[in-house]
């Protein structure tokens, strides 16, 4: 056999082997990105939505005391002394009425965190809306523009409500908000679940807005800052 001919042989054994290194490399690649993907298929929503620990404190960071104004509140509610609580005072017979007070902060830019606690409540409502709210003082039942709330009615349907409405997952006891410059997120803060974020594009002055539902007259709770009492 010639010199060349045994090189060539050679030349063609190191390409065979090199492509069934870079086939067998592929097909490990393949493999773990499968084995992946059924890893977070098998992760319930909820646990691939968990906010890191690093992540939530630099969100608690941004925490603020937030105020009820007595002047916003409709007249069936009733509001503790130092205006960190709320509670419905009328009739919880029929549906869901949806009268709401507004905090005394107004937000216009920067990142701002609130947490409120809703407990065992089997209706409810927490967000963001713009001024005309403090006028109404009802939270209406129809989505439209210059509103962001979640809410619990009738302690089965969870949802999300702005100009359209979307079904949420979960009953949290403690809800965290973070308003951004263009963002409303709401967490668990109890599991560090996010449980949904709003795009705001909006470019006046928003109000925090509670309501405590019409169901029980169960407070909604607003943590103040750092604990304080």
């Amino acid at each position: 056999m010639e010199n060349w001919e045994i090189t060539a042989l050679f030349f063609i054994a190191f390409c065979v082997f090199l492509l069934a290194i870079l086939l067998a490399c592929f097909w490990c690649k393949r493999k773990n990105e499968s084995r992946r993907k059924e890893y977070y298929q098998d992760l319930d929503e909820e646990e691939r939505r968990i906010i890191s620990k690093r992540v939530w404190k630099a969100i608690q960071k941004n925490e603020v005391d937030v105020v009820l104004h007595p002047d916003t509140a409709h007249h069936q509610l009733s509001l503790s002394d130092d205006a960190s609580q709320v509670r419905f005072t009328g009739s919880t017979r029929g549906p869901d009425r949806w009268y709401c007070v507004t905090g005394s902060n107004c937000f216009m830019k920067g990142n701002h965190y609130w947490e409120v606690e809703v407990g065992e409540k089997a209706s409810w409502a927490l967000g963001l809306a713009t001024e005309k709210i403090k006028e109404s003082r009802v939270i209406p039942e129809i989505p439209e523009n210059g509103l962001w709330i979640i809410r619990l009615c009738g302690g089965k349907k969870f949802e999300a409500v702005s100009s359209t409405v979307r079904a949420l997952h979960g009953k949290p006891k403690k809800v965290g908000m973070y308003k951004t410059t263009k963002e409303l997120s709401f967490y668990d803060a109890e599991t560090r679940t996010c449980i949904h974020t709003f795009d705001i594009e909006y470019p006046g002055v928003l109000y925090p807005v509670f309501s405590p539902g019409s169901r029980d007259k169960g407070p909604l709770i607003i943590k103040k800052k750092n604990g304080k009492k």
